[in-house]
């Protein structure tokens, strides 16, 4: 660690050295004299824009297909860097439709449209994370937001070309780690450094580009260490757990949620050859993280000890990334583009007061083959498309002492097509198709339940043939006013914990049994949207509702495990909630949904110096079974709404948020309520351009000034730990 320490400091002192000193990033007039290269035609700008500013590295990135029709999100520039947090959720959570799937301070997973875990999926630079996120929630993300160049966020029936898994939507997470185009100026890069007080989170990155001739190269090295959470109030809602679990509560904590410190460090090294027409390149990536799930764990403390019971989780991953474009000499095929990773996570739980790392509660590892190759075809001016293949291998393992779900083989093949056609100038059609075949093979032939003597036999294997069908319409209605309209049919084949879990998983308290006769859940989308771009007011607005067949979920069963008797058994009632898990089973009923998002911008023209902008917002999801005893779909988002009221005046930005989000009063079958918020952010940020190629962006920002206490209706630890009190956050973002 000290050694990592160092490097970090002596990378960071470099960077400094060459921001401020290096004259190569000054205005060099034997820069601007030559003339147009083959590395600055790459780029797409003409001679007499030589000195334009190079590539940027300042954004997180949503991906969005070209579609116009789709509701697509993207954070980059100085939106991204502001709003970066601990967690992909964190940095996504203000996005309308998004919510962040807290499981304490440590993990943080995207949840759109109520949808999580297996049906969103989370993807770098176009192939998947592959990092057990999709698994549970209390596995993090393996990835630092810091190191993103934008991130998008896709929604509806564009997602047919990522596969089931995106049955729920999609994020993109792009970064330079394989260059794509030569730095103007031959080197380029980015240093990050943010403090969040409340925490006492410290993180830093820096990368580089570097690239003469056709060769470029990108490093980037990040670090964050941070210590326990502070919150407003207890960590434990103790009425809530009388009310779920029938116990009295274990030992509370105020003020802090302990265990819930962290420390994360990795890099990156890529390297591209690229030239007039395409680029192929390589990278590898590799990072570790040590995170804490909050104390509360069953099962951890012995009878009559005070000590407060705590998982700690280590996970590493590695990437090799290889992708490649090449622009052809063919008018109806452009580009082909072709992309092969190889993924190898690893992830351990410890008891936090075990020292013996050999002995883990309970070890994943995760490797993963995924290639895609995507061929874009035009025909003149009307039609746009892409035709491609998706190919993923995955060998999943579970070991341990606490082991919840057997190993096994997963085989996918897919094939998608997607088709624009541009009717007029102001309509358009896009139609959509993918067949996918996934093939589970378990890597054992029976199963043993804990509490249940007689083994379960697994079949030799699975097969689960998919499809997904789309179609989007778009019409300009007046100047500056869309309206569109989409349909998507698409099929998610059962994910491996769904069809195997077998047993106590203590990270999220609960015993969860998985079923092996599950169908491929298959849902019918429908939505309605209106979008307005004015020079003063802008808007936009969607409504949808959706029906899946055969929904996947857990459900509370009613019943404990309860550890303490030898052999442990399965009972109606817990007298001590320290030595039982609620059982969860994983259920397939028809759910439906409906929702909306809508936002309102104004931007007056006072004739002030000051430009100021007025946002008003709102997003909802409702979620019920079409078996009314069933009740409501557990864990979804609450109704927001609020506004936030900015201005920019000069190099200065800065707004006032306000939201409220009401009672979540229809949590599911027994489930518990959460209570309504009002939470109080105010970010503030000065740009200083220091030249065309050098700039820094401070920012400071205040989140949850009112120091409310926020539990989160998406979070299976709600009742144990809440959102963060007041934080105060100070950063800048170099480039160069």
């Amino acid at each position: 660690m000290q050694a990592l320490q160092m490097c970090l400091r002596y990378i960071f002192l470099m960077g400094f050295i060459i921001f401020f000193l290096n004259p190569v990033f000054a205005n060099d007039q034997s820069i601007h004299k030559k003339p147009v290269t083959e590395n600055q035609s790459n780029t797409g700008h003409p001679s007499s824009n030589i000195q334009q500013e190079p590539v940027k590295f300042e954004a997180i990135t949503i991906e969005a297909s070209s579609a116009p029709a789709e509701p697509v999100q993207t954070l980059e520039s100085r939106e991204l860097r502001v709003h970066t947090g601990e967690t992909l959720g964190k940095t996504l959570e203000r996005e309308l439709g998004v919510s962040n799937l807290s499981y304490g301070p440590g993990v943080g997973q995207p949840v759109i449209r109520g949808m999580s875990g297996p049906r969103v999926r989370i993807m770098q630079n176009g192939i998947g994370a592959h990092d057990l996120s999709a698994l549970s929630p209390d596995l993090a993300v393996a990835f630092e937001t810091m190191l993103a160049d934008s991130i998008t966020v896709l929604r509806g029936p564009a997602t047919l070309r990522y596969g089931g898994n995106a049955i729920g939507g999609m994020v993109n997470i792009k970064h330079q780690r394989i260059p794509e185009k030569i730095p103007l100026n031959g080197v380029a890069g980015r240093m990050d450094f943010s403090y969040n007080h409340n925490s006492a989170d410290k993180a830093g990155m820096v990368g580089f580009d570097a690239g003469k001739g056709m060769w470029a190269i990108h490093v980037d090295y990040f670090q964050r260490s941070s210590n326990n959470t502070h919150i407003p109030g207890n960590a434990l809602d103790e009425s809530a757990i009388r009310q779920q679990f029938q116990v009295e509560p274990s030992t509370n904590s105020s003020k802090v949620i302990q265990n819930s410190h962290s420390t994360s460090q990795g890099g990156s090294v890529g390297l591209s050859m690229i030239g007039r027409h395409g680029h192929l390149g390589g990278s590898y990536h590799e990072m570790v993280r040590n995170y804490g799930i909050p104390p509360g764990v069953p099962g951890h403390t012995e009878p009559g000890s005070t000590g407060q019971e705590a998982i700690r989780v280590e996970m590493s991953q590695r990437r090799y990334d290889l992708d490649g474009l090449w622009k052809t000499y063919w008018p109806s095929l452009p580009r082909i583009n072709a992309k092969l990773s190889y993924i190898d996570y690893d992830h351990k739980d410890f008891d936090k007061g075990v020292t013996d790392r050999s002995s883990s509660l309970t070890r994943f590892k995760n490797s993963v083959w995924e290639s895609r190759l995507e061929m874009n075809h035009q025909r003149g001016e009307w039609l746009d498309g892409t035709f491609g293949m998706q190919w993923q291998n995955r060998s999943f393992a579970a070991t341990g002492i606490e082991t919840f779900t057997p190993a096994a083989n997963v085989d996918s093949l897919g094939f998608f097509v997607t088709e624009t056609v541009f009717i007029t100038d102001r309509l358009d059609f896009e139609v959509g198709a993918r067949i996918e075949n996934q093939t589970t093979t378990p890597k054992s032939n029976e199963i043993t339940l804990s509490g249940i003597s007689a083994a379960l036999p697994l079949p030799s294997s699975l097969n689960y043939l998919t499809y997904s069908l789309a179609a989007s319409l778009n019409y300009e209605i007046f100047p500056k006013t869309a309206l569109y309209l989409s349909w998507q049919r698409a099929q998610r084949a059962p994910d491996v914990q769904e069809l195997f879990a077998s047993g106590p998983h203590f990270a999220t308290r609960s015993f969860e049994i998985g079923r092996l006769n599950l169908n491929a859940e298959q849902t019918s989308h429908y939505e309605l949207g209106l979008r307005y771009t004015g020079n003063q007011v802008s808007m936009h607005a969607n409504g949808y509702y959706k029906s899946i067949q055969d929904f996947i979920y857990l459900e509370n069963q009613g019943t404990f495990f309860n550890l303490a008797p030898d052999p442990p058994r399965f009972q109606l009632a817990c007298a001590d909630l320290r030595n039982c898990l609620p059982v969860f089973g994983y259920q397939a009923n028809t759910a439906n949904f409906a929702g909306y998002e809508a936002q309102i911008t104004a931007h007056p023209r006072l004739g002030l110096p000051v430009n100021p902008h007025l946002t008003v917002f709102s997003d909802y999801v409702r979620g019920w079974f079409q078996n009314e005893a069933l009740g409501d779909v557990p864990r979804l988002p609450p109704l927001r709404f609020g506004g936030e009221v900015g201005f920019q005046w000069t190099q200065w930005r800065g707004g006032l948020r306000y939201t409220h989000a009401l009672s979540q009063n229809k949590p599911g079958n027994l489930e518990t309520d959460t209570p309504s918020y009002h939470r109080l952010d105010l970010d503030l940020s000065y740009d200083w351009r220091m030249s065309d190629h050098r700039k820094i962006l401070f920012f400071a920002k205040l989140s949850n000034m009112t120091n409310t206490t926020i539990r989160n209706s998406t979070s299976f630890l709600r009742n144990f730990a809440p959102e963060a009190g007041f934080s105060a956050v100070v950063g800048m973002s170099a480039s160069f």
